[in-house]
């Protein structure tokens, strides 16, 4: 059983080592314990369960988690594999270990990120992606990995509403996720809409992205165009969304969990990164040419896009402010010729 709560974007990772492991190994089982949320960023294949904890509900807190463990326990999991270490996951994990359960555990390699963020990216190294963190905990579990590059899963359901809006495509498609889980991960407003312009001009469709209400709010306030663009935020289910992402011919984001899921749809992205930096191991998969960022000795000030100075605010701001609308357009144009 393989134990990821975490953040979309942290499980959108999972995706591909999860694909990949059952592809190379056949006979191989396993079963994925996420939030409900998660379910439609893995491929429904062969050897492959998904299993949804509740917790906000009935799984919430010690009891809940011990709930949950009793619900598992009669599967008979030949190994427990961690792949969060969070505190919710020990106490899981820590169940099964008095039930006699091998339970391994990822190794986030926290004092390496410390030291990057003490020393910056100019004078540290580039650390293991967490894709390859995934990989090392299978393998101490016994669960081998034997190609060197992982297989994409492109997951996601195909719909009506899906069918209906692909069929009506006649030019370029670019997605624009211009969130992030924290604001020092945001690219200005102003320089997004200046770029959407600039696409437009060459006669692209825009699809904007964004999850929840305040999300397709802001959109419809400051980004989406009637009659020129398409928002998807708000109107479709995720598992559609991948399906759409699959149809882009390039994504824009910032270091998000849009930047994860488009690259394991097999989609282009461009990615725009400030404070936090490729180098800690987040960078999105095969898309490392997409990266825009600019070159300062700060970065990256911190890991997750969390800020806990005004230097890192400074830090963050100066990142951002750094990168232009010219050079983003650069990247895309690039990689649109490609297509």
């Amino acid at each position: 059983m393989v134990i990821r709560f975490s953040a979309l974007g942290d499980v959108a990772m999972v995706s591909p080592v999860v694909h990949s492991l059952l592809q190379c190994n056949p006979h191989l089982e396993l079963v994925v314990l996420s939030k409900t949320l998660h379910q439609p960023l893995f491929k429904k294949e062969r050897g492959f369960t998904f299993k949804a904890a509740e917790v906000r509900g009935k799984h919430k807190g010690i009891l809940g988690l011990y709930r949950l463990f009793l619900e598992l326990k009669n599967e008979e999991f030949e190994a427990v594999i961690d792949l969060h270490y969070s505190l919710r996951s020990r106490i899981l994990g820590f169940f099964f270990q008095l039930s006699a359960y091998k339970v391994h555990r990822i190794d986030k390699g926290r004092k390496e990120k410390k030291k990057l963020i003490q020393l910056g990216a100019s004078r540290y190294k580039p650390l293991m992606h967490t894709t390859e963190r995934y990989l090392k905990v299978f393998e101490q579990a016994g669960v081998l990995f034997s190609t060197k590059k992982l297989h994409l899963p492109k997951p996601g359901k195909a719909s009506a509403n899906t069918n209906k809006l692909v069929d009506q495509k006649k030019q370029k498609w670019i997605g624009i996720a211009p969130f992030a889980a924290h604001p020092s991960k945001e690219w200005k407003t102003h320089k997004v809409v200046e770029l959407a312009e600039k696409m437009r001009a060459r006669d692209i469709k825009i699809l904007w992205f964004g999850a929840g209400q305040r999300e397709k709010a802001i959109l419809e306030k400051h980004f989406y165009q009637n009659n020129q663009d398409i928002l998807i935020a708000g109107q479709f289910k995720l598992e559609e969304e991948l399906i759409l992402m699959q149809h882009l011919d390039l994504m824009l984001c910032m270091d998000s969990a849009n930047m994860h899921m488009a690259s394991i749809c097999g989609t282009k992205v461009v990615s725009i990164w400030g404070p936090t930096h490729p180098f800690a191991g987040f960078g999105p998969l095969e898309n490392e040419e997409g990266i825009v960022q600019a070159d300062l000795d700060c970065r990256p000030c911190t890991i997750y896009g969390k800020l806990k100075s005004e230097k890192d605010g400074r830090c963050a701001r100066e990142s951002m402010e750094k990168i232009t609308v010219e050079e983003v357009m650069e990247k895309v144009t690039l990689l649109l010729k490609r297509n």
